[in-house]
Order: structure tokens, then sequence, then C-alpha cells
């Protein structure tokens, strides 16, 4: 084995932390205390957390208009990508705008349905990461449909003036110094098709939120802290109405069901799922680890695009975030548990690139970069 090559051991029952409440989650959530809206099994109450408590209306939601114009988008990528930092299967899809045209620096984003925003965060910086130093501007969003369903709209550059004149003076001078802050809590009224902002050269983050839908996949709401919502993170394709479902669909390159993605793979009592170091404060992290939140994860699951292929994705490989595909593509880690003792995986780069698309690799990315030994 070359020097290239890293032998990792991991006693899988030891990296279960306690999920517990701190000070941190307490103040993400702008005007409303977290703690006020968690309820015993670490789920939130969006709607005290989000909404302030004023959502009202359970009534299922349709939306009527794409997040962008569909000429506009060039493909959609469905949840669970696992990618750099994003070490567990992220919750959030991305539409990926075409090339930009001379004289056209943004395109519009629309809310897909009548609602209200009732959130916005604006991010000038990546806090408690080596991402700091890079330059943010980006806006996300939270609308409320109804008492249940909330869309989440994030790397916005730009909010629509309609956006901006119902937030006070104040804010928008911070937005405009590019100063830090928590996210704001507003209400403000938006119809399906109307703008609520740009979008860039750069992704825009969707997901779609509907408190009816619990999803099986996460057996510890408690270890994701302030992000526990991703449990009710659903299918987007399946709120919107014919023919636009089928329109965005053809953008989309997965093709197995569900064809919005896939982010919840835990088990009991198996290897697949989401894992966190013992002490690493779960999902959230140690925002005062300069390396990253993610350097306590790891996750054994399945590619976003073709979920015949497993991942390992490793918070810290070397110092650093990193994906792998796995010779000969198993053993799966939906099929180990304890009763298979010691487990050795043979790490290698997948050929293929986020779309899915079969890429040829460079030579120094060739090969087994590591074996990875796992014992439930």
């Amino acid at each position: 084995m070359n020097a290239n090559h890293f032998i990792v051991w991991l006693l899988m029952t030891c990296l279960f932390c306690d999920g517990n409440v701190t000070a941190q989650e307490r103040s993400v959530s702008g005007n409303t205390s977290r703690e006020s809206a968690v309820r015993p099994d670490g789920t939130l109450d969006l709607n005290q957390l989000w909404s302030r408590g004023r959502a009202v209306g359970d009534a299922p939601v349709r939306f009527k208009h794409s997040p962008m114009r569909l000429e506009d988008v060039e493909r959609i990528t469905p949840y669970g990508l696992m990618i750099g930092g994003h070490v567990c299967p992220i919750d959030h899809g991305y539409f990926y705008p075409k090339p930009l045209r001379p004289g056209q620096p943004q395109f519009d984003v629309f809310a897909p349905a009548d609602g209200f925003v009732v959130m916005i965060g604006h991010r000038t910086q990546l806090t408690g990461s080596s991402e700091r130093q890079r330059e943010y501007d980006d806006y996300a969003l939270h609308i409320e449909h109804s008492a249940t369903v909330y869309t989440f709209y994030d790397l916005l550059t730009q909010l629509d003036p309609a956006i901006l004149k119902e937030i006070d003076q104040a804010t928008r001078d911070r937005f405009t110094r590019k100063q830090m802050g928590p996210p704001i809590q507003t209400r403000i009224p938006v119809k399906a098709g109307q703008v609520v902002g740009k979008v860039g050269g750069r992704s825009l983050d969707i997901a779609v939120i509907d408190t009816n839908t619990r999803l099986k996949g996460f057996l510890s709401p408690k270890l994701y802290g302030h992000y526990a919502w991703r449990v009710h993170v659903v299918d987007p394709f399946d709120y919107f109405d014919e023919p636009l479902k089928s329109q965005l669909l053809k953008l989309n390159p997965r093709t197995a069901a569900p064809r919005g993605g896939k982010i919840d793979h835990d088990i009991d009592g198996r290897l697949a799922g989401n894992w966190f170091r013992e002490g690493s404060g779960g999902y959230p992290g140690d925002r005062r680890d300069p390396r990253g939140y993610w350097m306590g994860h790891l996750a054994f699951a399945y590619h976003h695009v073709d979920p015949s292929v497993v991942i390992v994705s490793i918070g810290d490989f070397d110092g650093k975030p990193r994906q792998f595909a796995v010779v000969g593509n198993g053993p799966a880690p939906a099929n180990i548990s304890a009763k298979e003792g010691l487990v050795k995986y043979e790490l290698t780069y997948a050929p293929f690139n986020s779309n899915g698309t079969p890429i040829e690799l460079p030579p120094q990315m060739r090969g087994v970069q590591g074996v990875l030994l796992v014992q439930l």
C-alpha cells in the first residue's frame, strides 16, 4: 500500500452524540427561541419556530409556478448529493441556471405558490469554517404556504424590491453593509409567480418541507439540533401540477423513485445512514472548530442520481472532507449489522460527476485511495 492510502478504524457504536441543545443552536432562529419549539423527540414545531404560531390551514398545497423560468434552467440536481463539506446527504436540491447572457446579470426567482415570507437570512461569511475566507452575499428565504408546508430557498443574490420594502430600515442597512446577523422573522404576503429575488451564476438551492410527512430514515432527530426540520423534507416534484411537473422532471437526471432524491438512510442496527463522532456536537458540529462543522460527520449512503452506487462520505479524511465510491460497490451498508463483524471497504473516487455523467478521472485519482474498516 503506498503512502497515499489510509487505514481508518471506526468502532461505530461510539459515534453517537447526545444531541444536547447548545447556546449557539438557541440563537440562530431569529426572534423565536428554538427551545420553545423543540419537541421531546428532537423534532421541531415549525409553525412556532418559523411562523411564530401564525400559520393556519392544512389543506394540500399545490405549486403553480416554477421557482425559475424553465428556459433559464439548465439542469436540476436532486436531494442527497454528498460533496465536500456536505458530508451527510444534502437536504436540498439545486436549480442550475443556464450561462448568463450579455446584459443579463441575474435570473428571477419566483414564489411557487401563495404564502408568506416568514424568515430571511443573509450570509456574508461561513462562520466556524475555513470557508469563511470566501466572499458571501447570499439570501435565504422561508416561504410559508400553510401551517404544514414551507419552501426554502438559498443562494439568492438579491431580494426583490417588493420584499425589501417590507423590511425595517435598520435591517436593510445591515444587508447593505454586508454585516452578519441572525435571520429575521417577517410576514410578507406573496402570490404564486411573484418574483421574490434573483440568482446569479450559481445554483438556486430549494427544499420543500411538509410536516405531515416524517422521514423514517432519520432515527435520532435530536442529533440534528436546529436542523431537525430535515426529517420533514419532501420530494418537491410531487407538489407541482401538470404539465409543469413533467417539464421540471425532464431537467432532472435521476430516474429512480423518489425522483426528488433521498436523504434519509438510517436503518436501526445497520451501518447505513449518518453517523456523528461522539462529542462532536451532532449534525450542527462544533462551530469553534475552524476546519468546519462537518469534521465529525460520516455517512454510508447511496449516490443521489444512481442509488445503486454505494457512497462513503467522510468528514475528516486526512484533515479534509471526502466522498468515495467503493471497490466492487459493496457490501451494501443497509446489509451490514453486528453479525458481519469487521467489514472492509476499499475507497475509490467515483468515475462520474454530480449529474451522474461518466467522466475520465486523472491518473492520481484512480485506484484505491484508502481502506476503511468498520464494525457495529
